[in-house]
């Protein structure tokens, strides 16, 4: 009988530093309730749940739609770099292996996709790029909002990470211009067809789309701190607050959706005098989107399983 071919050593090495970093994470959460438990149980019970049950709804409303319409930007880049794919097969792919996100790693959306467009017929370099775009267009409108942010808000963020994150995703989105004049000069040595590329109004596009589902984001969660009887949250803050929160969960790439990471993150640059509360509240949140999420996937998972089928079909 043959067995199969076991882990290799660098993927029980990244198996084990993983490990290793999500034994530091839960430390790290452990000291941060030990020390600060006390406090945080005291602010909970001194604070006041006057819910206000029009702005919560209202925040519910506008989370679903921002949610609905995400992957319209990777559908976008899709569309830039040749696909012919249907809209609504593109969207079902998108929901389905976004569920990956809550795979320690992150790495299984993204294969997700990428696999998807290359059963599409799609070459796979291409394909693989497609969800680098996505990545890199949407820590530039990160950096966008923060920006505009900070220059409202100056102390906006706290501490050396949060400023740290700030600055890269700010940087990121001034590589813009110069992102299509490299990738030129790339394909030409690799000799790749120049008409792969995201032209630099696609990509421009296609930021502005990821900028507006962000300020979508912070309406939604100024809207349900404040609807919670959170009333010391400026709107400033709220709108850095989601897209920066989504950054900072998303770089510590050990914990599953960056469950956690991005509530705490969030709380204390939307609501610092009422960290703990707002911690709860966005929680709630969380639980809320991954219901959203589950749906849409279940939804549209039809049309992804079947995309095998009817492309073996057409061909």
């Amino acid at each position: 009988m043959v067995q199969g071919k076991g882990p290799s050593v660098r993927e029980r090495r990244i198996r084990t530093i993983g490990f290793i970093l999500l034994l530091v994470l839960c430390a790290a959460a452990l000291y941060a309730l030990h020390s600060n438990g006390g406090a945080w149980i005291s602010s909970l019970q001194n604070h006041q749940w006057s819910l206000n049950v029009p702005r919560l709804a209202a925040s519910a409303l506008m989370l679903m739609i921002t949610m609905a319409l995400t992957p319209r930007g990777w559908i976008m880049i899709c569309r830039a770099m040749g696909s012919e794919t249907d809209s609504a097969q593109l969207n079902a792919a998108w929901f389905t292996s976004q569920l990956g996100r809550y795979i320690p790693g992150k790495v299984w959306l993204f294969a997700g996709r990428a696999g998807f467009l290359k059963a599409k017929g799609m070459n796979g370099s291409r394909a693989l790029a497609t969800t680098a775009y996505e990545l890199f267009f949407t820590v530039a409108s990160v950096g966008l909002v923060s920006l505009f942010s900070a220059l409202l808000v100056p102390d906006l963020v706290s501490g050396a990470a949060a400023r740290t994150t700030g600055i890269a995703a700010a940087c990121t989105m001034l590589m813009l211009p110069l992102l299509h004049p490299v990738q030129r000069f790339l394909c030409r040595r690799r000799g790749i067809p120049l008409d792969t590329l995201p032209s630099p109004g696609e990509a421009v596009k296609v930021t502005l789309f990821y900028t507006a589902l962000w300020l979508g984001r912070g309406l939604s969660m100024y809207l349900l701190l404040t609807g919670a009887g959170i009333e010391a949250v400026q709107p400033v803050r709220a709108l850095a607050a989601a897209p920066l929160s989504w950054l900072a969960g998303y770089i510590v790439i050990v914990v599953p959706g960056g469950i956690g990471i991005r509530e705490a993150a969030a709380a204390a640059i939307a609501a610092p005098q009422a960290l703990a509360p707002a911690a709860l509240a966005l929680g709630g949140q969380r639980l809320f989107m991954a219901l959203i999420e589950l749906l849409l996937a279940l939804f549209t998972s039809g049309k992804f399983l079947n995309a095998g089928g009817s492309n073996a079909a057409d061909k």
